[in-house]
């Protein structure tokens, strides 16, 4: 066959680099029939060059279905430029050449390849062989619980989804429980559906309950019984009484001088009753003294004097 009489009757695809660097595309450009190309000597024997395909350490399983966090391996036979590693995002998508974002996530290797296949067909590319394999597999998340409330560490336990976890072990890893944790109300919340359904726990009985994948521990506080303490309001009486000391005052009772030296066993026979003083803060912080003659009062049964509480009564030793 002479060179003038060899006309190729294929169609050539070209692919030309168009754009700036930010933003390139790829443009279809079709060579028309030979009719105005150089025609080809007859020595020379057309010869296809083949690029060998990208290499992966993935396995090609047409079954498997792909899931976020997986690395999928495209190959397009003859244009590096679209083949390489692409991450599948965690909205389950992979951003393609020319394409742009793909939908990934749970469809197979295979499926995969055959969208990419067409599209590319579509709009640039005749007869594209494009083959998908999965590079990486995402590694599985490990299971967790989440452990809140009156513990140590709270925050989430991982553990791995062939080991199983216990309400106990779960506790001690968030760090135990406080000191005002409520051992005997573990509030357990497990996912049922698309509600949350709650179950109560003691952790002394259900210590080795098992516990499932996001399943959340709620260590409740002890109840703070918020007791208001009684100010016990006293008087002393020291000197010649027969129990010196203090004397407790009763809510509403008051009580006068003649009343707390009998409550304090009576006088001494040394007491010098007709100067008993009694010494007393007022509200405004000054010290007031007064004199009682305790025997006089008693005699002409007048009106006794009125202590308040913390006054400090002094019996006095009579003078001979």
């Amino acid at each position: 066959m002479s060179s003038s009489s060899f006309v190729p009757r294929v169609l050539l695809p070209l692919l030309i680099l168009t754009g700036t660097s930010a933003g390139r595309v790829l443009s279809p450009l079709f060579a028309q029939e030979a009719s105005g190309l150089r025609a080809v000597a007859a020595e020379e024997e057309p010869v296809a060059v083949a690029r060998p395909p990208i290499t992966t350490t993935g396995e090609v399983r047409e079954n498997l279905h792909l899931k976020p966090g997986d690395i999928v391996s495209v190959n397009v036979f003859g244009e590096p430029s679209l083949s390489g590693a692409f991450p599948v995002g965690p909205d389950g998508g992979i951003v393609f050449p020319l394409l742009g974002s793909l939908k990934a996530a749970g469809a197979t290797t295979a499926a995969l390849g055959s969208e990419i296949k067409a599209r590319l067909e579509a709009d640039y590319i005749r007869s594209a062989q494009v083959s998908v394999a999965i590079a990486q597999e995402a590694k599985l998340a490990p299971n967790t619980v989440t452990v809140i409330g009156q513990v140590m560490r709270p925050g989430q336990v991982a553990f791995e989804k062939e080991i199983s976890m216990d309400l106990f072990t779960a506790i001690s890893t968030a760090g135990g429980l406080t000191e005002r944790a409520d051992r005997s109300r573990v509030e357990m919340k497990r996912r049922a559906g698309d509600d949350f359904r709650t179950q109560y726990l003691d952790l002394e009985g259900d210590r080795a309950f098992k516990l499932q994948d996001k399943d959340t521990i709620i260590i409740h506080a002890i109840p703070e019984k918020i007791v208001a303490e009684k100010v016990v309001q006293t008087i002393s009486i020291i000197g010649e009484v027969k129990n010196p000391g203090q004397i407790n005052l009763k809510d509403d009772q008051p009580i006068d001088i003649i009343t707390a030296i009998a409550t304090a066993g009576g006088f001494t026979p040394l007491a010098r009753t007709s100067k008993v003083r009694v010494r007393r803060i007022n509200s405004a912080g000054a010290v007031e003294n007064f004199e009682v003659n305790v025997s006089k009062m008693q005699k002409d049964n007048t009106q006794p004097f009125m202590l308040l509480p913390n006054d400090s009564v002094t019996v006095p030793q009579t003078i001979f």
